[in-house]
């Protein structure tokens, strides 16, 4: 072959040489034309993420040092959104309602769906643990405004489920609470809504964890003199810890965004015990037409979440991590 090439007269190489370069050059070309058109299909969703998601939240920045109302022309007044909001007692209220729903809310998504995925996980028999799976993820498919307008009828202080069970087993007339209108109990009735607090997300997650964690590695822990509570804390619970870092960070992002059991239960109220900062900034869009101080509302709220994910990412580490460290 090497005999062949150097017998090669001087311009079928040059020929060849220029078959191989156009040869390279086509494909090339076709590798080019292939990215153009997928970047041309994906054009049309960068547009409306661009425009409805990202233009809206950049805006925001702005607007949250202007005293716009949603029609006229923005004026700049600086800072002033931001003080209300750091001195106002309304919002001191708001922000210790938010951490208490936040503590709570995150306490319970890191011990019940964990229990139930784990109790899923330890059923051995695969149509059983694929039952139990469904059971728990059915609930999904119910909207959440119809749970908290289940939840309203339950907690009614006249014909609720409640106290109707609660004047059954023979509590006074006068001694059943009257939950969302109590300033005492309407903080602890919103966080009762969604007992057991089993989200069917949360189980769906830790339960992929659980299963990820490979069968060998059990095994030898057990060989080794392991009991299940050893292998529940020493083995299985750091190896999910990616999983629970990102239920944690769900979790955060969830409290800090949703009012809709304030707007639906009880309005903020009675007095503001029950307020957070979304609710207000949800009341002052819509009901006061003050656009640029929700705005500023929201970009606390950003700030806030921004902040935690961070810390969150930070010094919550998976094994794995540990492991590359």
């Amino acid at each position: 072959m090497q005999e062949w090439k150097m017998n090669m007269p001087y311009s079928d190489a040059k020929t060849l040489q220029l078959n191989r370069n156009r040869q390279v050059n086509d494909k090339k070309r076709k590798q080019i034309k292939v990215t153009i058109k997928a970047y041309l299909f994906l054009l049309p969703t960068i547009l409306l993420i661009m425009t409805f998601s990202y233009y809206p939240a950049l805006s925001a920045f702005y607007y949250s040092f202007t005293n716009w109302d949603g029609f006229q022309t923005a004026k700049i007044i600086g800072f002033k959104n931001f003080e209300i909001i750091f001195t106002s007692d309304e919002f001191r209220r708001a922000f210790l309602n938010l951490f208490w729903f936040s503590a709570f809310n995150v306490i319970t998504a890191l011990t019940a769906p964990l229990l139930v995925a784990l109790l899923i996980y330890k059923v051995k028999h695969a149509k059983l643990q694929n039952m139990y799976r469904l059971l728990f993820v059915f609930p999904m498919v119910v909207p959440g405004m119809v749970t908290i307008l289940l939840w309203k009828f339950i907690l009614n202080p006249d014909v609720g489920l409640l106290n109707s069970f609660l004047a059954a087993i023979g509590v006074p007339d006068e001694h059943l609470p009257l939950w969302l209108a109590s300033m005492k109990m309407a903080l602890p009735s919103l966080l009762l809504v969604g007992f057991p607090w089993i989200s069917g997300v949360s189980v769906l997650i830790y339960l992929a964890g659980f299963q990820s964690i490979p069968v060998s590695l059990r095994e030898a822990a057990i060989v080794d003199g392991a009991n299940g509570t050893t292998l529940f804390f020493r083995i299985e619970l750091p190896l999910i810890m990616s999983q629970i870092k990102l239920i944690m960070i769900l979790t955060i992002i969830s409290v800090l965004q949703t009012f809709s059991l304030q707007l639906v239960l009880t309005n903020g109220g009675p007095a503001n015990t029950t307020t957070v900062p979304g609710y207000i900034m949800y009341r002052e869009a819509v009901t006061n037409s003050q656009m640029g101080f929700a705005c500023a509302i929201g970009v606390v709220l950003f700030i806030m979440i921004f902040i935690l994910t961070v810390i969150n990412n930070t010094f919550l580490k998976s094994s794995t991590e540990f492991d590359q460290n």
